[in-house]
């Protein structure tokens, strides 16, 4: 074997430029792999860095009828806990931002609120001092008590490690810091980096001020994401089986809160929020293409090593007429193109550890600090190493088991004719159709992506974002109430209104399109019960007057929310016509009445339905709630629309105004909302830019293939040319031969791929918005790039026919 790979590394470097083209085209394939299954591992396989064992943890949702949430209650997730036998543990989180303040310094960070039990279950051991204690769940307010980072520890405290039991101000509250969690801890929300976390006990002091404290305990506040970790032996079958059976006894024992309540488990790669939810279908299309990519480039490699293998027929031959054995001989090549594959894959994992962070580059700027621990480890290392030896004996293979059973009696007479050169060919010939075929289906992948990504430029959102600033505030931190956070609003708006350059202002709980969901609330028809397994849980926002002027919402019947909708008048609603079309269709829904968690609601209003969280969602009910009828949403966000400039430039001019007001109050968050909804074409982003990268790199592999037959089909028939031209055949005859032969390939692989794609496109229908998956654009564009491509590919080996001597050529033999 050591005599095998001193032999094949002789001949490798007496090739230089062949062996260069071969690993770097290998480097190709191979690092595109690498940089995917690096993303496949980091965000959904292990998506929480520095958490033990996680294929034993899995998410707890519910459901009710056909809508689905994300988070359980506290009392569901602890009687979900109650059960031991099939969970070592169930712990709970929600995210939030609050407001540190640290000797007179403030700054807004992101953490969670968390069961006591959250670093016991994800088995995460503190680098500094201690977790929570049991006795830090039990009592809403009671225990003030944080852990923070490892990267906070040292930007703020400068590392110190008597920062245990340091007291810091968390919105305006003290809480004593017990523990430092270590540096790769982000929290178990993925791609999100939390910087503190406090009991979930902290709720109203860390999340939402103007709640009742102990309405964390309800069991209607569905608010905490959960994860459990599963009992060893215990199957996610098994496991999901024993949840359904406890939906069922709670039902049973709490039909007002638990009525058609169902939980479910899922894996961690089937999350249904992070950056697991926003990516995964990319993720899957992406390792689809880097596999098709890199099948192009063993196609290609294959091609290339058969050329070579032609190349040094004689010396196999003498080979085999000495005795050598056509295993032997296999073995031999084998251990050449495997050296070749390992060689392209060191250098592919260095490309990937530059690409990986690519990923990054395409998330668009939104207030949540993004955390992707995107670094290839062990498992991804393991999978490139597979992915290489299987690419190893493809390319490979063919080309020795042509290799090893030449003509001996033809090849050792030199014939330039020989049998064995015409299999060859023909080998290679279908190799180069396999890569052009492959090469059309990703490039039409591509083409139907960018082409969807454009047509998303067009798409009505139901808003008008242009010239829209949005500014985040969390005024619940600054010790206002629900009594007088309402009267901040109001003078806040009015204030930012009056400025110039401002055509209208507004405040909402929540803006469309971004990152973030909102909330919803159950309605119920007067005298009309609910069917059963009806959805009746509606999204909706708390909004003041004016929200539809500012966000460019039209109003399509009735009016919009005044000062006048106050605590104390009737409570109104405006529907969206999704809703309004649901609940009473064919029929006026202005002054019609539903009750929103018991309490009868009159519609005022219908606006215009909109996309609410992506741009290819299904039309959706939808309503709004004026904030004077819900004090309890303390933390408003103020959105204003500025007339001509941009609308970043207004934001100093709005700080001005809050500080003018209250001095204390800080701005959480600001951007343009046209910045803010990109969110909402993130993955198309990624699918279109990346598939457009790796359809161009096929496109030039396939031209590589394509120009590589045709090379040798020339140097072939130099005897042929030679005679032709020397009977009167002019260039513009051998040049059209030529190109007709490479044509015919090109249009034999763009017939298979034409079949293929029209298979497979089907599979990209949501990233594609106004565009047909059998768009007639993409489907006649790309035959011609191909077929052009193929052309140009052949115009070399062309130009080189017309060039033989016929004497010369008719002398060779």
């Amino acid at each position: 074997m050591i005599g095998d790979l001193k032999f094949a590394l002789r001949q490798l470097a007496k090739a230089p430029g062949f062996t260069a083209v071969v690993v770097l085209s290998l480097a190709l394939g191979i690092g595109a792999n690498t940089t995917v299954l690096c993303w496949i591992d980091k965000i959904l396989l292990r998506p929480l860095p520095a958490v033990a064992r996680q294929q034993e943890l899995a998410f707890i949702t519910t459901s009710h009828g056909e809508r689905m949430w994300d988070t359980v209650s506290l009392p569901d997730l602890r009687d979900a806990a109650a059960m031991t036998d099939v969970f070592r543990g169930v712990t709970g989180s929600q995210q939030t931002p609050a407001c540190l303040a640290i000797d007179g310094r403030f700054e807004w960070l992101y953490g969670q609120i968390v069961t006591a039990n959250f670093f016991e279950v994800l088995e995460v051991k503190p680098l500094l001092g201690r977790t929570f204690l049991p006795s830090e769940d039990e009592k809403p307010g009671g225990h003030p008590v944080l852990v923070i980072s490892e990267p906070l520890w040292r930007t703020h405290f400068g590392g110190d490690p008597h920062v245990i039991g340091r007291v810091v101000e968390l919105n305006r509250h003290a809480f004593t810091i017990v523990g430092v969690a270590p540096a790769a801890f982000y929290g178990d929300v993925t791609g999100l980096r939390c910087d503190f976390w406090a009991p979930t006990m902290m709720h109203r002091e860390v999340a939402y001020s103007g709640l009742d404290a102990n309405q964390i305990l309800r069991r209607y506040a569905r608010w905490h994401h959960t994860l459990a970790r599963l009992q060893p032996g215990v199957s996610l079958d098994q496991a999901r089986a024993a949840l359904t059976a406890l939906s069922l006894r709670l039902e049973q024992a709490y039909p007002e809160t638990n009525r058609d309540i169902r939980f479910h488990l899922r894996p961690l790669w089937d999350a249904t929020y992070g950056a697991a939810q926003i990516f995964r279908p990319v993720l899957g299309l992406l390792l689809a293409v880097s596999l098709g990519v890199l099948l192009i480039v063993t196609a290609n490699v294959a091609n290339l090593l058969l050329a070579r293998a032609t190349s040094r027929r004689k010396e196999i031959a003498i080979r085999l007429a000495v005795g050598a054995g056509r295993g032997r001989l296999i073995r031999q090549l084998l251990t050449e193109s495997l050296l070749l594959t390992t060689l392209g894959g060191a250098l592919g994992v260095l490309l990937a550890y530059w690409m990986v962070d690519l990923f990054v580059l395409f998330v668009p700027k939104t207030p949540l600090p993004i955390g992707l621990a995107l670094e290839i480890e062990t498992p991804t290392l393991l999978a490139t190493v597979g992915l290489t030896l299987v690419a190893g004996v493809l390319c490979g293979l063919v080309p020795a088991l042509r290799a090893s059973r030449p003509n001996l009696n033809d090849t050792l007479k030199e014939s330039g004719r020989s049998s064995g050169s015409g299999e060859h060919h023909r080998a290679r010939q279908i190799l180069a159709v396999v890569e052009v075929t492959l090469a059309f289906v990703l490039l039409v992948g591509a083409g139907l992506c960018w082409k969807g990504l454009k047509s998303s430029r067009h798409i009505d959102p139901g808003l008008k974002p242009d010239g829209v600033l949005l500014v985040g505030l969390r005024v619940g931190m600054n010790g206002y109430t629900r009594e007088t956070a309402p009267q901040f609003y109001r003078v806040l708006r009015e204030r930012v209104a009056g400025l110039p350059g401002v055509e209208a202002a507004a405040l909402a709980n929540w803006f469309p399109l971004g990152f973030e969901d909102t909330g919803t609330s159950y309605v119920e028809l007067p005298d009309q019960p609910r069917r059963a397994g009806e959805q009746m849980n509606f999204r909706l926002a708390i909004v003041s007057p004016h929200y539809f002027d500012t966000m460019g919402i039209p109003l399509l019947a009735g009016r919009d929310f005044t000062e006048r909708d106050s605590l104390d008048a009737p409570r109104v609603a405006i529907v969206n016509e999704t809703m309004a079309q649901r609940l009473w269709p064919r029929q006026d829904a202005i002054g019609r009445t539903f009750r929103i968690n018991g309490t009868e609601t009159r519609v005022i209003g219908v606006a215009k339905s909109g996309k609410y969280r992506g741009l290819n969602d299904p039309p959706e009910s939808f309503f709004y709630q004026p904030s004077l009828q819900a004090p309890w949403s303390l933390d408003l966000g103020l959105c204003v629309r500025v007339s001509g400039g941009s609308p970043a430039a207004m934001l100093e001019a709005v700080r001005n105004e809050i500080h003018a007001i209250d001095p204390a109050v800080e701005i959480w968050k600001a951007l343009p909302l046209a910045t803010y909804i990109e969110a909402a074409v993130v993955t198309q982003k990624i699918a279109s830019s990346l598939l457009a990268l790796l359809g161009t790199v096929a496109l030039v592999l396939a031209a590589m293939g394509v120009y590589a037959v045709m090379a040798y089909a020339v140097a072939q028939r130099t005897q042929e040319f030679g005679v032709r031209i020397a009977l009167g055949a002019t260039s513009a005859d051998v040049i059209a031969d030529v190109l007709r032969r490479g044509l015919g390939l090109a249009l034999v692989g763009i017939a298979a791929g034409l079949a293929g794609a029209l298979a497979v496109t089907h599979l990209l229908a949501g990233f594609l918005y106004g565009v047909s998956p059998f768009d007639l654009t993409v489907f006649v564009g790309v035959p011609l790039a191909l077929a052009l491509t193929a052309l140009l590919a052949c115009y070399l080996p062309a130009r080189r026919a017309t060039r033989v001597n016929p004497i010369v050529a008719l002398r060779a033999e």
